[in-house]
């Protein structure tokens, strides 16, 4: 169980978009978060992706992939793949009814760490982890400035891309969107100390993984605030 727990923690945390990011860190799988991809718009549209490459200060960069892999009923599979510094992989698929930062529009849970097997967790699970183990957590404020149109490059190409400002907690994040890179519209994002910016993006994503997942037991599962082993 204890290789069990390491992955899943693992996962979640890596998926979790841009953890920490200079105060716009968020909690696995959504829950109470000031993370940025909650301050944008999520427009789902099946086959889209985007591939990021995220700069923490001082630190390796790390590649992150959103996509929208499939759909059911009014629900979206919302996979994200997240490359560390050394090259380990993990991924999260989410079939979701809105956004995903929300953790109760998640209906289910998909992960996946390197060449283990697929594992789904218990929709309990995710709604604990989420909203850590039950504790009221007040989300702090966030003030957004529109900054206009402005003409940014990465390496995906030249974007004319909505400034948007975003500040919680005296931290400020700039984010510039443009539409048709999906699902979040992100072409680059700045704070004081972290920089994401896209690489490339598409509309004929794929799932990457395919396997049929293994149930995850939430017996012996230790969660935030309650024991176990």
């Amino acid at each position: 169980m204890k290789s069990i727990v390491c992955i899943v923690v693992s996962v979640l945390l890596l998926s979790a978009p841009v953890a920490d990011a200079k105060g716009f860190g968020g909690g696995p799988a959504g829950g109470p978060s000031t993370n940025f991809w909650g301050d944008l718009e999520f427009k789902p549209v099946v086959g889209q992706w985007a591939e990021y490459t995220m700069t923490p200060k001082d630190e390796k960069p790390m590649t992150m992939r959103i996509s929208i892999v499939g759909k059911e009923d009014d629900a979206y599979w919302y996979e994200s793949v997240m490359t560390g510094q050394k090259g380990e992989q993990m991924i999260s698929k989410m079939l979701v009814s809105g956004d995903p930062q929300n953790t109760e529009n998640v209906k289910r849970m998909i992960v996946k760490s390197g060449d283990e097997p697929a594992m789904e967790m218990p929709v309990q699970m995710m709604a604990m982890m989420g909203g850590a183990g039950g504790l009221e957590v007040k989300e702090p404020e966030t003030e957004m400035a529109d900054l206009g149109v402005e003409s940014v490059t990465v390496p995906a190409g030249t974007f004319d891309a909505s400034h948007w400002e975003f500040i919680s907690d005296g931290d400020a994040f700039d984010a510039w969107i443009s539409a048709g890179v999906g699902p979040y519209g992100l072409v680059k994002g700045a704070s004081g100390d972290f920089e994401i910016v896209l690489v490339a993006h598409g509309d004929k994503a794929t799932t990457l993984i395919t396997e049929t997942p293994t149930a995850l037991p939430m017996k012996g599962f230790p969660m935030p605030g309650m024991g176990g082993k």
